[in-house]
């Protein structure tokens, strides 16, 4: 880059007077101060026949090889123009009169390398200032204070590392900043960012510099018409994905900050050759990032919306028009237009779906937007509850069946009246009727056994349950037809049962009291 050719030839130089022996320098130091108070005191006068050129307030000393700023200025002075000349060192002091009608000063190409933090203390109105292409290597805190009407500033093509966070706070009236072809490091965000940046900077040209890290961000919130001025390309970027999908929006958006220079936005891929990439096509090889589209807003029923009329340029006259052509009026109590030309709309309805389009005007620049929103015929809330209520009912139901699998599996059956308890099937016939004829076979067996086991003792409630055995079925219900069980006559006979409705009946210890 030229401005490291700059540097590297100003340290060449300063690296020669360096290896100069003392007994040569001492010669010159001596002549120095008197040399250096000579030329600063008497100069070179103002010399608009031969060295200068003077029309009116416009004064011209373009390639004369200066060395100091001439004296004898003419207070009057507008435009004054010292580029392409020698002048390495800006004092306070290089101006005698104060130029109060100075607003453009020049003094690009100058291999300048230092700058009085009160060299513009005198040149209060300068609207536009041209530092460009010198060798300015640091920018102090307090340098450019006193130039509150400054408009324009140029500082591409210099040495610049070093930027203090402060240093052009003080430029409240600051329009167009170019910082390209430089060393800078670190992205001044300060300068765009919501509550620090400068109300009306619009230009800012940091391209071509160190940056490594861009904060994507906060630079993807920032309003249209900061990012339509914002230059960052031909910087040592590394290729993501997140840098592509920004570079995208603002091609889509037709911000000149991308559209312009397209091929000079370029990242370093991973890896150790660091080979560079166009970032417009990280989406077709190399990341294989997603295609950036620009989505339509969508909403659901009863919700408020905002949307924003992000124009490319500041200050413009704003109008908008509902779905259907329809004027946005006054008297619209569902569109309200804000104070920032965005419009709020709500609580939405099925109807509010459609292209609300925002005409924005200007002296010399028109634009449209168009924003095409999609209404869902359903609330938000009314989606969760569904979704609440099929998951209660999906728990119930696993709950259920788990209650089902332990009751089947896992409760013990300890009655001697169980399916298959104590008994042994001797005849195949059994097997037909196993689970109905041997329950009550199983209960008179046992009540056999218990009452010889005691001796001809009380069997306890078997007793009980034989004597209205004649009145009461096996399920516990009195025989409606007045028919009676047969009774079972041995263990091998076959056993019978008189009411079809006694299949299941169940052995029980309880005596049925009717």
């Amino acid at each position: 880059m030229m401005g490291d050719s700059r540097c590297t030839s100003h340290r060449a130089t300063g690296a020669v007077f360096g290896r100069m022996s003392l007994a040569t320098l001492v010669p010159f130091a001596l002549l120095l101060p008197t040399l250096r108070v000579s030329a600063q005191l008497i100069g070179s006068p103002l010399d608009c026949h031969k060295t200068c050129v003077c029309a009116s307030n416009i004064v011209s000393c373009s390639k004369v090889n200066l060395t100091n700023v001439p004296t004898g200025l003419p207070r009057y002075t507008a435009v004054l123009d010292l580029s392409f000349n020698s002048i390495t060192r800006l004092r306070a002091e290089w101006t005698p009169v104060i130029l109060g009608r100075l607003h453009s000063l020049s003094l690009n190409n100058n291999g300048l390398t230092f700058l009085s933090s009160e060299a513009f203390v005198s040149v209060k109105k300068l609207q536009y200032l041209d530092l460009s292409s010198n060798c300015i290597r640091l920018l102090d805190e307090f340098i450019f204070e006193p130039l509150e009407n400054l408009e324009v500033l140029l500082l591409y093509n210099n040495c610049i590392s070093q930027i203090d966070r402060t240093a052009f706070s003080s430029l409240v009236n600051l329009q167009k900043l170019y910082l390209s072809h430089n060393q800078i490091s670190r992205f001044p965000l300060e300068l765009v960012k919501e509550r620090s940046r400068l109300e009306t900077l619009r230009l800012l040209d940091v391209s071509s510099n160190r940056i490594k890290v861009l904060p994507l961000h906060e630079l993807q919130a920032l309003p249209a018409w900061i990012k339509n001025g914002l230059f960052f390309h031909n910087n040592s970027l590394p290729c993501t994905c997140q840098l592509y999908d920004m570079v995208a929006r603002w091609h889509l958006r037709g911000l000149i900050s991308a559209t312009d220079f397209r091929s000079s936005h370029i990242c370093l891929l991973p890896g150790q050759k660091k080979e560079k990439m166009a970032i417009m096509d990280l989406n077709k090889v190399s990341l294989n990032c997603s295609e950036v589209k620009v989505l339509d807003e969508e909403a659901f029923l009863e919700q408020f919306l905002v949307l924003d009329c992000d124009t490319r340029q500041r200050d413009m006259q704003k109008s908008w028009v509902l779905p259907g052509n329809v004027p946005l009026s006054a008297a619209n109590t569902t569109a309200v237009m804000r104070q920032d030309s965005s419009i709020s709309i709500g609580p939405l309805r099925a109807e509010d779906s459609g292209v609300y389009t925002c005409y924005a005007t200007s002296d010399s620049f028109n634009e449209t937007l168009y924003v095409t929103v999609v209404v869902f015929n359903s609330t938000k809330s009314s989606g969760l509850e569904n979704l609440k209520t099929a998951y209660t009912t999906l728990v119930a139901c696993l709950v259920s069946l788990v209650m089902i699998l332990i009751y089947l599996y896992l409760t013990p059956c300890n009655c001697p009246c169980c399916p298959g308890y104590g008994l042994e099937k001797t005849d195949p016939r059994d097997s037909l009727n196993s689970s109905t004829v041997s329950i009550a076979q199983a209960c008179k067996d046992t009540g056999q056994e218990s009452l010889e086991g005691s001796g001809g003792g009380f069997p306890f409630s078997h007793m009980g349950f034989q004597e209205i055995k004649d009145q009461v079925e096996h399920n516990g219900r009195l025989n409606p037809i007045g028919e009676e069980d047969e009774e079972l006559q041995g263990e091998n006979r076959d056993r019978r049962r008189s009411d079809a409705e006694s299949v299941s009946s169940v052995c029980s210890d309880t005596p049925m009291v009717m």
